[in-house]
């Protein structure tokens, strides 16, 4: 058995896992979903509940045993098994490896920790505070569990309140307890519980834009809901289109070697049909066609999680438990307005996975006796998201190549590591302009290693979202904007 992947052993010293996953697993059913979905996540809300009490370790981890075991004894007996659902099979695997590291954190963790929104106003039922904690982690103040939090806690612990010089209370106040309803605002805005310091709960994440328009909540479930349907139909289109054009390539539910490469060369696009006198406007280039293809994976995944995350937020906003601003950041702030990789990665994109990273970064280099230092993290974070985005995909069948997925992500690290010493160098961040010349050469340049990796082996052709609007757009798209042509025709 080989220890690294090969094309017969794509999981090399894992490969009997991905085995037994293939040889053992039930399909996934309308009658046995929830056993995958819904059970092996049970532990992990009651750790949540315990997490806000003091010395709960001791039940946290026994219930973070669990959890790891429901988890991976459902993920190695359900899964995907039609061709077209392969691609549910990638996003189950990833998502298993992120919920193995929550329940080992919510066991390991000394705590107490706070949900800003629950301590300082006293608005949310106690279940959907430990909802929250579960699975909403950027809008609560957890202590050691935020990482982006500025240093502001440790431990699992809030710090200590600024002193009052003496006096009962800041501005006045007295000091509030848990279930007091009068909280002392400290300087910054936050608040004040059993004389911890609980930073401003309107505050978002220094790395997240707040809101600049206050939203009433039928405001906000309306806009939830048209971004989550906008990205429907557009995501839908393009994936439509996908398996339209490359039904015997990048589009097929079966690998294709060389699919991409074939796609743009065996076929003639033209836009804008109707243009000059019916001929279109022009024909593209095999280079213009690849470069669509290759971006629109990356837009696909942007747009569908997005999609997933303000059908969430329509549906917790919509029903009256949750506050209204404490989903109006959205998940993703732009990712084409990016300058430069490290706010591409830092800031741009989604950030569910970033703590889990900076965390196991954390916790190997402290194993392994090594300085925790920012160069260090940044290191390890990018190698632990290429390993998780590549053997994330150990339910799959069949399975991508490892390698160019995880060399994508390895590559994005080395390249914000170059930011890092541009700026040590030069006394400039990468910015502006030229930044954005330098990042989006960058991705598309190694974006295509994973794009490619992941179309030719039959991913194009799943069915990742209701085929049901891209298949009404697609015909408008076809005859107004791009349509394929048979070589020789025109």
């Amino acid at each position: 058995m080989p220890f690294l992947p090969s094309r017969s052993e794509p999981f090399g010293i894992l490969e009997p896992l991905h085995q037994y996953a293939l040889t053992h697993s039930e399909p996934i059913t309308r009658d046995n979903w929830w056993r995958l979905f819904i059970i092996p996540l049970a532990p992990l809300f009651f750790q949540a509940i315990l997490l806000r009490r003091d010395d709960t370790r001791k039940w946290r981890i026994p219930l973070g045993v669990l959890g790891i075991s429901l988890l991976w004894k459902a993920a190695l007996r359900y899964r995907f098994t039609q061709p077209w659902l392969n691609g549910f099979n990638n996003g189950t695997g990833i998502g298993m490896l992120h919920l193995t590291c929550r329940y080992l954190e919510f066991a390991l963790l000394e705590g107490p920790v706070y949900d800003r929104y629950y301590d300082a106003k006293q608005s949310r039922y106690w279940w959907v505070a430990a909802l929250d904690v579960s699975w909403n982690a950027r809008w609560i103040g957890l202590g050691a569990v935020d990482l982006d939090h500025g240093g502001k806690t440790s431990n699992g612990h809030a710090t200590p309140s600024p002193p009052n010089n003496g006096h009962a209370g800041l501005n006045g106040h007295a000091k509030a307890t848990i279930g007091d309803a009068r909280l002392s605002p400290p300087p910054d805005g936050g608040v004040e519980v059993n004389g911890k310091f609980i930073p401003d709960v309107r505050a978002p994440p220094s790395w997240l834009p707040a809101p600049t328009v206050g939203r009433t909540r039928f405001q906000a479930v309306i806009r939830h809901l048209f971004i989550a349907i906008r990205n429907y139909i557009i995501s839908d289109t393009m994936l439509s289109l996908l398996r339209d054009f490359g039904h015997n390539t990048i589009g097929s539910t079966d690998p294709i070697p060389h699919a991409l490469y074939r796609f743009a060369r065996e076929n003639r696009f033209v836009v804008l049909p109707h243009a000059n006198f019916g001929h279109g406007l022009f024909e593209a280039s095999p280079w213009v066609v690849e470069f669509y293809a290759v971006t629109g994976v990356a837009v696909c995944v942007w747009l569908g999680i997005s999609m997933g995350y303000h059908a969430c937020g329509a549906i917790c906003v919509g029903s009256g438990l949750w506050e209204t601003e404490s989903w109006e950041i959205d998940m993703f702030d732009s990712p084409l307005l990016s300058d430069s990789l490290l706010d591409f990665w830092g800031r741009r994109w989604h950030q569910f996975f970033r703590h889990h990273f900076v965390l196991v970064s954390t916790l190997i280099l402290r194993i392994l006796h090594l300085p925790v230092t920012s160069p260090l993290i940044l290191a390890f974070s990018f190698i632990l998201s290429g390993l998780m985005h590549a053997y994330g995909q150990f339910l799959m069948h069949p399975v991508p190549s490892l390698l160019p997925i995880a060399s994508f992500f390895l590559l994005s690290g080395l390249g914000c590591a170059g930011e890092v010493v541009f700026k040590r160098i030069t006394g400039h961040k990468v910015r502006g302009f030229w930044g954005r010349m330098w990042i989006w050469f960058f991705i598309l340049l190694t974006g295509r290693l994973a794009a490619q990796a992941w179309l030719e082996s039959g991913l194009g052709g799943s069915l990742l979202t209701y085929p049901w609007a891209g298949e009404i757009v697609k015909g408008y798209v076809r005859e107004w904007v791009v349509e394929m042509v048979p070589k020789g025709c025109m």
